[in-house]
C-alpha cells in the first residue's frame, strides 16, 4: 500500500523549536482601524496545524475592511498549504501587505507574492527552488504518478510567481528554481516579486531555522553570518580615498540630485551605476533617475519611484514594471507588444459578387415595370 506523500518546498526540517504552531495573529485594537497583525515565523503547515486552521482563524477575526499586515520569516513548508494561503491573500486583495522580516524561502516566498504589496528590507532574502517530497513509497507506477504530481506542483508555483511578476518568463523562472536561487531585496524588486525595498533590519532566527538554512544549497555567506547568535564584530572598513577629481564628482552628484529634487536613494544608485567614472556618466545617471521618477508620476504610482530608482533599473525596465502594475490593477489582459507593420493591402479585382448582380437585375426589373 502506498503511503500518502507530502510535497514540500523547504529545507530539511529541524525539530520544532518553539510552541505548537507556525503562525500568530494579533487582534489588538479591533474595530479601531488598526490592521490585523499576522506572523508566519516557522515551517508552514507542520506540527499538526494546517493552512485550513490558519485561514479559519484569520477569517473569524477579519471584518472585511481592516488591513492585514503579514510578517514572514520562514524556510517554507507544505506546498499545498502554502498555495492555499497564497490564494487566500490574493482574494483579500489590496488589504494585504507582506513584510519579509528575514527570509522568505521556498513556499514562504510563494505566500509572500500572494500579497497585493510586498515590502522587503535591504538585507532580507528570498529563495525559490523546486518542490520535493519528504517521503515516498510504493510501486513504480505510484512513483511515476508522484513525479507527475510534482511537475504539476512546480507549474503551480511558477504561475503564482508570474501572477505577481507577469514579465518573468516561465522558462526563466524554471531555471531559477532548478538552480535554487537566492534573491537579494534589490534583485527581487528588479524582477517584480516585491514592491518596495526598505532600510536594513537586524535579522533573527531560531536555532532550528539557522540549522535548516545552513543545509540549503547556495546560501549566501552574508546571510549565514547575519543569523549567528553572536557574530564576531568586524573592524570598520575605511572608505577608499577619492581619486583625483573625486571630490568634485561627489559634489557634482549631490548638487544635481538636489536640483532635480531626487530622493537620497538616487545618490547611492547613481554613484553605483556611474562608478563615479566621469562627469558625463554622473549626468547620465541623474537623467535616468529623473526619467524613472517622471514615469512613476505619469503612471500615478509615485510611491514606487524611490524603490525603482534605488534598484538601478533602466528606463525601459522601469517602464515595463509600471506597465505590469497598471495591468494588474486593471485586472485585464493587455498586450504591450507593438503590432507588426503591415503593407497596404493590394486591391484585387474579383469581379461583381452574386449579391451585386442580383441587386442590379432587380433594379432593372423595377424600371421596366
Amino acid at each position: 500500500m502506498t503511503r500518502q506523500a507530502r510535497v514540500v518546498n523547504m529545507a530539511t526540517p529541524s525539530a520544532h523549536p518553539e510552541g505548537e504552531g507556525w503562525y500568530r495573529i494579533s487582534n489588538q485594537a479591533a474595530g479601531a482601524g488598526q490592521p490585523l497583525e499576522v506572523e508566519l515565523y516557522d515551517q508552514i503547515g507542520f506540527w499538526g496545524v494546517r493552512a485550513s486552521d490558519f485561514l479559519r482563524e484569520l477569517k473569524a477575526l477579519d471584518d472585511g475592511q481592516r488591513l492585514i499586515e503579514v510578517g514572514i520569516n520562514s524556510i517554507g513548508g507544505d506546498v499545498f498549504d502554502g498555495l492555499a494561503i497564497h490564494n487566500a491573500f490574493r482574494r483579500y486583495g489590496e488589504r494585504v501587505t507582506v513584510r519579509i522580516d528575514g527570509v522568505a524561502a521556498s513556499i514562504a516566498s510563494v505566500i509572500a507574492v500572494g500579497a497585493h504589496r510586498v515590502v522587503m528590507p535591504a538585507n532580507a532574502m528570498m529563495m525559490i527552488h523546486n518542490p520535493g517530497i519528504d517521503y515516498a513509497s510504493g510501486e513504480a507506477d505510484d512513483l511515476r504518478t508522484l513525479a507527475d504530481m510534482m511537475d504539476k506542483a512546480k507549474a503551480s508555483l511558477i504561475a503564482a510567481y508570474r501572477a505577481k511578476a507577469p514579465a518573468l518568463a516561465e522558462d526563466e523562472l524554471s531555471r531559477m528554481m532548478d538552480a535554487t536561487t537566492w534573491l537579494t531585496a534589490q534583485e527581487a524588486l528588479a524582477l517584480g516579486l516585491v514592491d518596495e525595498v526598505t532600510d536594513s533590519v537586524k535579522l533573527t532566527a531560531s536555532s532550528g531555522q539557522r540549522a535548516s538554512i545552513g543545509r540549503m544549497p547556495n546560501v549566501p555567506a552574508a546571510l549565514l553570518a547575519s543569523l549567528k547568535d553572536d557574530p564576531t564584530p568586524q573592524p570598520p572598513v575605511a572608505p577608499p580615498e577619492p581619486a583625483a577629481g573625486g571630490v568634485e564628482l561627489v559634489n557634482l552628484l549631490a548638487r544635481l540630485c538636489l536640483e532635480a529634487k531626487l530622493p537620497t536613494e538616487a545618490v547611492a544608485a547613481v554613484a553605483s551605476a556611474s562608478r563615479m567614472a566621469s562627469e558625463a556618466e554622473i549626468r547620465r545617471g541623474v537623467e535616468q533617475a529623473v526619467e524613472v521618477r517622471n514615469l512613476c508620476q505619469t503612471a500615478k504610482l509615485p510611491e514606487l519611484a524611490n524603490s525603482l530608482i534605488a534598484s538601478g533599473l533602466s528606463i525601459e525596465a522601469a517602464r515595463a514594471r509600471l506597465f505590469d502594475k497598471l495591468v494588474a490593477a486593471a485586472g485585464e489582459d493587455l498586450d504591450n507588444v507593438l503590432p507588426e507593420e503591415k503593407s497596404a493591402p493590394v486591391a484585387v479585382n474579383r469581379g461583381p459578387s452574386a449579391s451585386q448582380i442580383y441587386a442590379k437585375r432587380q433594379a432593372g426589373a423595377n424600371k421596366k415595370a
